[in-house]
């Protein structure tokens, strides 16, 4: 018997998780990257969380985790994530640890993409610090300086779009706050901010917003404020520069609705690779957009037989040509996804089989919400079942499965588009039921059963799985008894049992899961013996991970670790 040269101990679970069943806690790194990257912090809490609950467990962790680690992180979350909101908390709360640190500058400086979130940071840093936002004192010297920094890069473009006159913290206020210095491109913008002067001239970029704005006088007639709605969006669509893809997305109903002639110069910047690429726009975002221009009718006065000039105004087309662009804008945001993510969405070797959690806890049931954002009716399961389509879709030989109280299958076909059947198996995963996991117990059941050879195994969901019986209780003291099934056969075998079973009949088998909402936890064991990749995020980096197949939060720390400050 070996005396010192023992044999290494597997990872076994250590908690119980929402559902009663037994799960692996990650370390403190690996929580608050897997939460931070699976958040827009909504102010109702996610299904699990309710108010500020989550909130608070990112504050915890960015006290017991290394300030420089946090920093990295800010910048990792910001640029590789695109994620705003908690970007400015993690910045925020690291004010408390900055004291001294040679880095800390740079970190306030290379945190700000745009203005408004050296605003929103600081907003942050006065509510956790319990100070009113018009108020904001005692700020550290290294964020002072980072700042100045960050406003003296804007150019007048910049600084005309973000005054932020109506919010509590304007431009004004944080060029009267950090002093910046105006240089060649940006000194007399500053001027003319500082003075309440119009900075109309000093850039050749059209926000369409205030054009918009400009175009909504009074007393127009109805065709008079449709035409003025035309030319404002053909000056901004038509512009050297052309419109930023957040822009353009955002605005598509207005362009088909006033200006259906700039349609084709619209569907052309959403086919402009770099610009794409270069946007920040997360993948769903056009998924939303999709669903949201599928929605639009044609107006009332398409197809009249007697127009008359003043009541159409601007551009109008008949009924069937409004049907013609309107299916254009949707080829063209289906491009704009594909070019988002498609360099990234690898073709896996041997056969892949994608399950997409559709339980009440991503959904949004009776029990909680899984909205993504206050003011976004996205919820975590579009976000997973988009990206599990997406993988589903590239790869030759595969299988797509949806799971909640049962599992439900759903045959690809690569005839029609993707984004449509994203939104088909949607509606499908609705026929799920919400209350409990039992589907992916399911998939697992069948493949021991019919000793079914996989090599890839994906798998999209919140990771709060449920067991038969719970072992203890959760964090509200409630004791789960029968989460799934009833008969004999569902007793007893609880998730990590039925997963050895899996591992005896496909040992190389590659198992990814995707966090797409965490809780600090996961029921998949995640050990290099085990064979299981865990990840968390809504990027399209995801997939890049998934290529790679590296032990999952080893990589993802390792690729923050080596972020510059």
């Amino acid at each position: 018997m070996a005396k010192f040269n023992t044999l290494r101990k597997l990872f076994a679970p250590d908690a119980i998780n929402r559902m009663g069943e037994e799960c692996f806690t990650l370390s403190d790194r690996e929580s608050l990257v897997s939460r931070v990257m699976t958040t827009f912090l909504s102010a109702e809490g996610s299904y699990y969380e309710k108010g500020n609950q989550e909130m608070e467990e990112i504050l915890s962790l960015i006290d017991r985790v290394d300030p420089e680690f946090v920093a990295k992180l800010a910048l990792y979350v910001r640029n590789e994530g695109n994620l705003r909101s908690v970007s400015h908390l993690l910045a925020a709360r690291l004010a408390k640890y900055v004291s001294g640190k040679e880095w800390a500058k740079r970190f306030y400086s290379r945190i700000v993409v745009r203005p408004d979130d050296i605003s929103e940071i600081l907003a942050c840093y006065a509510s956790l610090n319990g100070m009113d936002c018009r108020k904001v004192r005692n700020i550290p010297n290294s964020m002072k300086r980072g700042f100045k920094e960050a406003l003296e890069r804007l150019d007048a473009y910049q600084i005309d779009k973000y005054k932020m006159e109506r919010r509590d913290i304007s431009l004004v206020d944080l060029v009267n706050l950090f002093h910046p210095s105006g240089g060649e491109k940006n000194a007399e913008a500053y001027r003319r901010l500082m003075r309440g002067e119009s900075l109309e001239g000093l850039y050749a970029t059209k926000v369409l917003e205030k054009e918009m704005s400009k175009a909504g006088g009074g007393g127009k007639t109805a065709g008079e404020l449709a035409l003025a709605k035309h030319d404002a969006i053909a000056s901004v669509v038509e512009n050297v520069s052309g419109m930023p893809i957040m822009n353009l997305v955002r605005n598509l109903r207005n362009i088909l609705l006033y200006a259906p002639d700039k349609i084709g110069e619209a569907c052309l910047q959403m086919r402009i690779a770099g610009k794409i690429e270069n946007s920040r726009l997360l993948p769903f975002r056009f998924a939303s957009a999709y669903r949201e221009v599928e929605k639009i009718e044609a107006p009332a006065e398409a197809g009249s037989e007697i127009p008359l000039e003043r009541d159409k105004g601007g551009s109008s087309v008949t009924a069937r040509e409004f049907i013609t662009l309107k299916s254009m804008v949707l080829d063209a945001l289906e491009e704009a996804l594909q070019i988002s993510c498609e360099r990234n969405i690898p073709k896996l070797e041997g056969s892949v089989a994608v399950l997409v959690d559709h339980s009440g806890s991503v959904r949004g049931d009776a029990g909680g919400s899984s909205r993504v954002a206050p003011f976004s009716s996205t919820t975590t399961a579009m976000i997973g079942n988009l990206f599990g389509c997406m993988m589903a879709y590239r790869q030759d030989d595969v299988y797509l499965g949806l799971f909640g109280d049962r599992l439900i299958h759903v045959p690809i076909n690569r005839e029609e588009r993707m984004l449509d059947m994203n939104m088909k198996s949607f509606a499908e995963g609705e026929k799920c039921g919400g209350a409990t996991e039992t589907g992916i117990y399911d998939f697992f059941r069948a493949v021991v059963k019919e000793k079914k050879r996989l090599d890839n195994v994906i798998i999209f969901s919140d990771c709060q799985i449920g067991d038969a019986f719970t072992k203890g209780h959760t964090s509200w003291g409630r004791e789960f008894t029968a989460w799934y099934g009833s008969g004999k056969a569902d007793t007893g075998e609880n998730f990590h049992k039925l997963f050895k079973k899996f591992r005896i009949i496909n040992p190389g088998a590659h198992v990814i899961v995707v966090d797409i909402k965490s809780y600090g936890n996961t029921v998949f064991p995640f050990d290099r013996v085990n064979g299981v990749q865990n990840i968390a995020g809504w990027s399209d980096r995801i997939f890049s991970q998934i290529e790679g197949f590296t032990k999952g939060y080893d990589a993802v720390i390792k690729k923050i670790e080596s972020t510059e400050l």
